[in-house]
C-alpha cells in the first residue's frame, strides 16, 4: 500500500474537534462575538500547528504565532495558558488525525480481524515516517515538551488504546496465542514509533520502511496461533 502522505501534506487545519473546544461563551455575548472566538482559537490552532511542525516547538516563539495568526498576544492567553498547552492540544488533534487517517484508509478493506490491523499499520507508519511534520510533533518534540508520562497517556488515548481493542478481539476469536494484551501493545506502539524514526534517518528511505513494515509485520504475525485458520472475522 503506498503512504497517502501526498494527500495529507497540504492540510494545514486542525480536525473540527480541536477547534471546536472553545470554553463555554458567557452568558449574554453576541453570536458574532462567540464566532469571532471561535475563530480565533481555530487561527491560533491552525497555525500552531503548521509552525511546530516547520519549525518545533522551542524555535517558535508565541510572538511568532500571534503574527501569523494576526491576533494579539492576549487573545493567545485568553484561550489557553500558555505554550505548552497550545503544543498539547496540537499534538491530541495530530494523534487523531493520522488515527482516522489509517482507519479510513482501510475501512472498505475486506479480511479478518488481523489483516485489517495489519493494513491500517502500514497506513500509520507510512505516516509517521514520510510526514516530518508528524514526527516532530509527535516523536521528536512530543516527549521533550509534555514529559514522558503526560506523552505516553496521550498516546495511549488513540494508538495504544486501539492495539490493545485488537489484541483483545484477536484473542476472544482465539486467533492469537495467549499473550499478556497490554504490555504487548506496548511494544508494538513502541516498535512502531521506533520504525518510523529510522525511516526518517535513513540514507534510503524507501527501503528502509520496506524494511521496518517486514519486521512488524513478522514480529505480529509470531502472535498467530497456527491452529486456527485464517477466515473472516
Amino acid at each position: 500500500m503506498s503512504p497517502p502522505a501526498s494527500r495529507a501534506s497540504s492540510r494545514t487545519a486542525l480536525p473540527d474537534s480541536a477547534a471546536a473546544e472553545t470554553p463555554a461563551p458567557a452568558r449574554g455575548r453576541s453570536r458574532a462575538a462567540q464566532q469571532r472566538a471561535h475563530d480565533t482559537r481555530a487561527a491560533l490552532l491552525t497555525t500552531a500547528r503548521r509552525l511546530f511542525g516547520t519549525d518545533g516547538f522551542h524555535a517558535t516563539g508565541t510572538t511568532d504565532i500571534v503574527a501569523e495568526a494576526k491576533v494579539t498576544r492576549g487573545a493567545l492567553y485568553h484561550h489557553f495558558r500558555n505554550k505548552e498547552e497550545l503544543f498539547e492540544i496540537v499534538h491530541r488533534a495530530v494523534t487523531l488525525e493520522i488515527s482516522e487517517e489509517a482507519q479510513a484508509a482501510t475501512a472498505a478493506m475486506t479480511g479478518h480481524t488481523l489483516q485489517r490491523a495489519m493494513a491500517t499499520l502500514r497506513v500509520y507508519l507510512d505516516l509517521l515516517a514520510t510526514r516530518r511534520d508528524i514526527q516532530r510533533i509527535l516523536l521528536i518534540d512530543g516527549p521533550v515538551v509534555l514529559g514522558w508520562e503526560r506523552w505516553r497517556a496521550l498516546r495511549s488515548e488513540f494508538a495504544y488504546a486501539g492495539w490493545v481493542q485488537t489484541l483483545s478481539l484477536l484473542a476472544e476469536q482465539g486467533r492469537i496465542v495467549a499473550v499478556p494484551i497490554e504490555p504487548m501493545a506496548q511494544i508494538i506502539l513502541a516498535a512502531v514509533d521506533e520504525a518510523a524514526l529510522a525511516v526518517a534517518h535513513a540514507d534510503d528511505p524507501a527501503k528502509t520502511l520496506e524494511d521496518m513494515a517486514r519486521a512488524l509485520t513478522l514480529l505480529i504475525g509470531g502472535l498467530v496461533d497456527t491452529r486456527h485458520a485464517p477466515g473472516p472475522a
